[in-house]
């Protein structure tokens, strides 16, 4: 599974693999949005990000966004969160040419 931290104000992505790891979640943030991608959900989670009623801005209930991309593999995983990051671009400028780094 692969966890991926979506920042609007500081356009980037964090890929994370270890899903031990203690920088998931560290801010501990109380509503914290999480969208599953998963086999079952995946035409779901591409209809919820791209649709209106998503929303990415600099208020701190929509300025990021935790993705849960679990295929059962890491390299597919990674392939899908860029590709969400890539619509998302479409909507938000910001996010055009975002930083992705891989944490763990």
């Amino acid at each position: 599974m692969t966890k991926a931290y979506l920042n609007y104000p500081n356009p980037h992505m964090t890929l994370h693999s270890d899903s031990a790891c203690a920088e998931i979640g560290k801010m501990g943030k109380a509503n914290r949005r999480t969208v599953a991608v998963t086999r079952p959900s995946f035409t779901q989670a591409l209809s919820q990000l791209a649709g209106k009623g998503f929303r990415l801005g600099a208020d701190a209930s929509v300025n990021d966004v935790w993705l849960s991309v679990d295929f059962g593999d890491l390299e597919f995983e990674e392939a899908v969160a860029r590709h969400i990051l890539r619509l998302l671009g479409q909507r938000y400028s910001r996010l055009r040419g975002a930083s992705i780094d891989r944490h763990c």
